[in-house]
């Protein structure tokens, strides 16, 4: 699936969901005195990568999840430790570079004049994309309908993807390769404000957290974005 038929994909989901989403939802199961809860596909969310890069110009970058697992542990009344298992994918482009691997899966940032060599095309968008499983610990309060969390979060990123597309007039280019090099681990930190069913998020992951290894492209984001109860 291509970045723009993923984007129309989560957006139609995100309004889509409202119309089926129960007012007043409860988790799966609330322990007899209310301080253990545990859901399954509790939320999802969508949110916008804020790109910082010495190696390339960004351009549009996303972030999509679906949570997989939620548990909360509450031996306060409204407050509690929260954590999860989300399925999580990130999307980073640029205009104006070319993201490619080396033969050992490291993703670099060669730019589209290079292909000028070959004849004149029409340069699209190129990206990398890191899939998931990330791991969110919140800190939680709870006041009425309205929920505040705030802790960390960490990945285990178990592939990555690059692709580029460029056109002719005789001929189109539409390159994607599998198996890019991705760190593990990666850990950044992570807010939520939640009202009823809906809410909206900060994460930010430093150039420490070492999304990428060693040689590859540069790069720190941090993502705000919107969930949604399912």
């Amino acid at each position: 699936m291509n970045m723009k038929k993923l984007i129309m994909t989560a957006l139609v989901a995100l309004l889509a969901l409202p119309v089926f989403a129960q007012s007043d939802k409860e988790p799966l199961y609330t322990s007899s005195n209310g301080q253990f809860t545990f859901d399954l596909f509790d939320h999802m969310g969508f949110g916008y990568n804020a790109v910082k890069s010495a190696d390339f110009k960004p351009a549009f970058s996303c972030d999509f999840f679906m949570n997989m697992v939620k548990a909360g542990l509450f031996p306060v009344q409204n407050l509690g430790l929260e954590l999860g298992v989300d399925f999580e994918f990130n999307s980073f482009s640029s205009n104006e570079s070319a993201f490619m691997q080396t033969s050992d899966g490291i993703i670099k940032a060669a730019s589209f004049p290079v292909f000028d060599l070959y004849g004149s095309f029409d340069k699209k968008r190129s990206n990398f994309s890191v899939f998931a499983l990330s791991a969110p610990v919140l800190v939680k309060g709870i006041f009425d309908k309205v929920e505040i969390g705030v802790g960390a979060v960490a990945s285990w990123n178990f592939t990555g993807t690059t692709s580029y597309y460029l056109r002719t007039e005789k001929t189109d280019l539409n390159y994607t390769e599998r198996k890019a090099k991705v760190n593990p681990f990666s850990y950044g930190i992570l807010a939520t404000v939640s009202y009823d069913e809906f809410g909206v998020f900060f994460k930010y992951y430093p150039k420490s957290s070492h999304l990428l290894p060693e040689g590859s492209v540069d790069l720190s984001f941090m993502t705000v974005g919107i969930a949604i109860s399912l």
